[in-house]
């Protein structure tokens, strides 16, 4: 019985050798950490910078995949029309059937004969709706808003082999005459709205 109430041991004190021991190892562990923090530190911001050049890089290449050729750039289409982008625009294409407002020069051997730039309103057309000669749609069909364009249209595409009388303050354009044109696809219903999409700010 009277193991059972056996009084429990008195706490030992810690030996001063032991709280030595225990006091270096706080203090090591402490000076660890300490030398960690700039290594977490320059790691945190090494990772940070590497994320930003990723970043900048993928959107850099999304934004570069939704524009037009660059500026300078010409080409020709097998159709024969041939086109100089002279800026370069960011918004969407317009579709076949959309309403498009552009403004153009149009000249032939260097004598202009049409300059919607110079009056107030632009000109509206339906894309596809053969309200404007093939050369010019085909160029709309394949630009952005805000493109601008030199085109060098051939007769096929232009006034064909008949061409054109001439009329007050235009010049006759004969039968196999290649047009030149300066074009701006200045906006059409709804490019507002997907240029804020492609540009990520549409909610």
């Amino acid at each position: 019985m009277a193991d059972a109430f056996m009084p429990t041991p008195a706490l030992r004190p810690t030996p001063a050798p032991a709280r030595a021991a225990a006091a270096s190892s706080s203090a090591l562990s402490s000076l660890n950490m300490q030398d960690a923090m700039p290594r977490r530190s320059a790691f945190s911001q090494a990772a940070g910078v590497a994320a930003a050049s990723w970043f900048a890089a993928t959107t850099g290449a999304k934004a570069a995949a939704t524009l037009g050729p660059a500026v300078g750039t010409t080409s020709k289409t097998e159709s024969g029309l041939q086109y100089t982008v002279v800026t370069q625009g960011k918004g969407p294409k317009p579709r076949v059937g959309d309403l498009v407002a552009i403004r153009f020069t149009a000249s032939y051997n260097g004598k202009e004969f049409d300059n919607t730039f110079k009056t107030q309103n632009s000109y509206y057309y339906r894309v596809g709706s053969e309200s404007v000669i093939a050369g010019l749609d085909q160029a709309v069909r394949m630009m952005r808003v805000g493109d601008k364009w030199d085109l060098k249209i051939p007769s096929n595409l232009a006034f064909g082999d008949k061409g054109i009388k001439s009329s007050p303050g235009k010049p006759k354009i004969p039968g196999g005459a290649e047009i030149e044109y300066t074009v701006l696809l200045e906006t059409f219903p709804g490019a507002e709205e997907e240029i804020l999409d492609l540009n990520g700010l549409q909610e």
